[in-house]
């Protein structure tokens, strides 16, 4: 055994995607020799037609695994010789054997009489055993289309890509069976940092892939086949000016909302699924003053404020899945949202932003609204009004709260109500609009047990004749001092 230094290949930073372990496959295909030799040809190689310049993944395993062991050895091998290999000597290393094993296994084929392969094809293989080892294996190229807001996957061979226009378009298979798809879907689960299980136990999964993609899947009975839904966030790094040039609100109605963060107001921001939620709550964040300390909390990381670079005084926190369970049934190592407010209060936070309000996370949502001012979250609602009546629902169900203290939290507590709209035309060739369409100010009062709001802002979109903007005047004589801190766009 060498007495060197253990050195692993996943210590070897190629890529900005998630770092695997070349030593072991991702599940995909088992059995796979780790060298080729004349007698495992015919394992390796499946004889499938396929298009001129395809790749066949099956093959694309097997040369990840002997491109990775040639790679483990190389770098074991410096590491005992105490010369350790630099990072950028690793990775040149790491690319030219990937390379000859690519052009060893081409000269190889066409020794057997098959068609030699073209540079181009050798490439091909090449990105594609890179992708295998060090990205997402044959998911890799929905990842690099620049112009695809979400991913989705319904069993192996039905795989459509949602452009930002709303345009929908197929694409190749992602796998060769459904129970490769699995594989594939739970091996990124267990490279993710935590890791997520998807198996019998746990049939759903979502995780954060990197800084721009989000990944849902269901399965295992729950779903007629195994489903998977991949988000990619396009706007990230987002300010209320953007939204304004982008029209999905007025500039005097994002002009008020900036100087109600600056004020510290609560707000809740509701809206269907993929009308702009997390989009316009992500620009509220960026109003906030780079000065003050704030903490995010997430199931999974999506705001993604974090990564920005002038947010360095700031936490971003995020549940975690427990494995097993306690004695009181509840998994061993889990930590829900409602777990991570009183960690995230012990910080010295200015606010807290609330990622989003599904179920339990509401009672955590009041609880940090509560303990500080300016609190953000989003939930899922039809109107600015009906988030009132979900969230007490919420509230209530959670067994902390009856109907009417839940309406006295939300009345006590919630500065504003934002509601955005999503109408989508593409199915008549048409285009989609995302924009705020409703901002309701909550008054303190009540009509029986509800609250009462007063309607700032309605639009039925951009041109809407009927448009119109009336904040109470109180508020805006509070603001006014906050004018000078608009930023004008970014």
């Amino acid at each position: 055994m060498s007495s060197g230094p253990q050195v692993r290949l996943d210590q070897v930073e190629l890529f900005h995607a998630p770092v695997l372990d070349p030593s072991s496959t991702p599940g995909l295909i088992t059995g796979i020799p780790t060298a080729f030799s004349p007698d495992q040809l015919a394992e390796t190689h499946r004889p499938v037609h396929r298009a001129e310049g395809a790749v066949d993944w099956g093959l694309v395993v097997a040369l990840r695994r002997t491109a990775g062991t040639r790679i483990t050895e190389q770098v074991q091998h410096e590491a005992d010789q105490q010369r350790p290999l630099s990072e950028p000597d690793r990775r040149r290393m790491s690319h030219a054997t990937i390379r000859r094993v690519v052009h060893e296994r081409a000269e190889q084929l066409q020794a057997e009489g098959q068609a030699m392969w073209s540079t181009d094809l050798e490439e091909a293989y090449t990105r594609a055993v890179e992708s295998a080892m060090f990205g997402y294996g044959r998911l890799q190229p929905l990842f690099e289309i620049a112009e695809a807001e979400n991913i989705e996957i319904h069993g192996h061979d039905s795989v459509v890509v949602q452009y930002t226009d709303g345009t929908r378009r197929s694409h190749p298979p992602v796998a060769d069976s459904d129970d490769e798809l699995v594989e594939a879907i739970r091996f990124l689960g267990e490279q993710a940092s935590p890791s997520r299980p998807f198996d019998d136990a746990h049939p759903t999964m979502t995780l954060a892939l990197g800084d721009r993609f989000r990944l849902h899947a269901i399965g295992f009975g729950l779903a007629f086949r195994p489903s998977v839904t991949i988000r990619q966030h396009t706007l990230v790094d987002v300010t209320l000016p953007d939204l304004v040039a982008a029209g999905m609100l007025p500039e005097a109605v994002a002009r008020y909302l900036h100087a109600a963060i600056q004020d510290r107001r609560s707000i809740v921001i509701s809206g269907d699924q993929g009308a702009g939620k997390t989009t316009l709550l992500r620009a509220l964040i960026a109003a906030i003053p780079d000065t003050e300390r704030f903490g995010t909390i997430e199931t999974d990381y999506e705001l993604l404020t974090h990564l920005q670079p002038t947010r360095r005084n700031m936490i971003a926190l995020q549940a975690r899945i427990g494995l097993g369970e306690r004695q009181d049934g509840r998994p061993l190592g889990e930590y829900t949202v409602a777990d991570l407010l009183p960690e995230a209060l012990r910080q010295n936070l200015t606010r807290i932003v609330v990622g989003e309000v599904r179920g339990v996370e509401a009672a955590a949502m009041f609880e940090a609204m509560s303990a500080g001012a300016g609190t953000m979250s989003t939930t899922h609602s039809h109107s600015a009004s009906a988030t009132m009546d979900r969230l007490a629902m919420r509230i209530a169900q959670g067994g902390s709260l009856q109907m009417a203290d839940a309406y006295r939290q939300i009345a006590h507590n919630i500065g504003f109500l934002v509601h955005v709209t999503l109408i989508d035309d593409t199915w008549r060739g048409g285009t989609r609009q995302r924009f705020v369409s409703e901002i309701r100010q909550l008054t303190g009062t009540f009509e029986g047990e509800r609250p009462t709001t007063h309607l700032c802002y309605r639009s039925l979109g951009p041109g809407d004749p009927e448009t119109f903007f009336r904040p109470d005047p109180l508020t805006s004589q509070e603001l006014a001092r906050y004018a000078g801190a608009w930023p004008g766009r970014s």
